[in-house]
């Protein structure tokens, strides 16, 4: 973070490649937001971005969005 913009972000997965996909969108999406902007990324946001995923990964932009607001509420409680 940089004043009250997210500057930097990373993710590890040991998940598929959608799953991987998803969380390099999510890290180029927080870049230059705010928390609660970034709070605001659904996962209708990621598929849109990648155009969309079969339908038996449509659970991986889920998870890319929960865990980027557990990581941010994680940061929350730590600032």
């Amino acid at each position: 973070m940089n004043g009250s913009e997210i500057v930097d972000s990373k993710f590890i997965t040991d998940g598929c490649g959608p799953s991987i996909a998803c969380g390099s969108v999510v890290t180029e999406m927080v870049k230059g937001k705010t928390i609660e902007e970034a709070f605001r990324i659904e996962d209708k946001d990621i598929l849109s971005v990648l155009d969309g995923l079969p339908e038996e990964n449509l659970h991986c932009p889920v998870l890319a969005v929960n865990t980027l607001r557990a990581a941010m509420e994680d940061y929350k409680k730590k600032g």
